[in-house]
């Protein structure tokens, strides 16, 4: 691990988003950097067994998946709610989980999490089963396969784990 830019993904993310914040300036160029520079650091001791990324167009093309289907679930979920109680199908989805790096699993629950109208609720003590809670179920196993496809498979080629 690089002691002057331990996570430079991270550092670059930190600064761009600064600046995108912030505004571009000297000052908030300067200070961007100092940021990108000694925030990674500081959380290094942390962070320290993250896996690194193979392929950074794989990652963007995956968070934009995420995005897409957060805004899609945001309409089904708002349709879902405003309708009738009744059309309601919820659910409990075991979800078998094939990543084992323990950051991979965290990000696949958190996308999962973050997707409106499923939230996980478990991890099974061994972590290869996730417990998932589905506002509106229509076929287990293609939401397991649709959860697997779109955000577990693209985690295990982007992650070096």
């Amino acid at each position: 691990m690089n002691t002057l830019c331990p996570f430079p993904m991270l550092s670059v993310i930190l600064a761009a988003t600064w600046l995108a914040l912030a505004g571009f300036s000297p000052a908030h160029l300067g200070l961007a950097l100092v940021l990108a520079l000694t925030i990674p650091r500081a959380v290094a001791p942390l962070l320290g067994g993250l896996p690194g990324i193979r392929s950074v167009t794989g990652a963007i093309r995956l968070a934009g998946h995420v995005v897409w289907d957060i805004l899609i679930a945001n309409i089904i979920v708002a349709r879902l709610v405003l309708g009738p109680v009744s059309r309601l199908r919820p659910a409990f989805v075991k979800v078998p989980v094939t990543v084992t790096h323990p950051s991979a699993i965290s990000l696949f629950m958190s996308m999962i999490s973050i997707t409106p109208g499923s939230i996980p609720l478990a991890l099974s003590p061994d972590a290869r089963t996730m417990l998932v809670h589905v506002l509106d179920l229509e076929d287990e196993e293609a939401f397991i396969a649709k959860v697997k496809e779109r955000y577990e498979r693209p985690l295990m080629e982007i992650l070096e784990c």
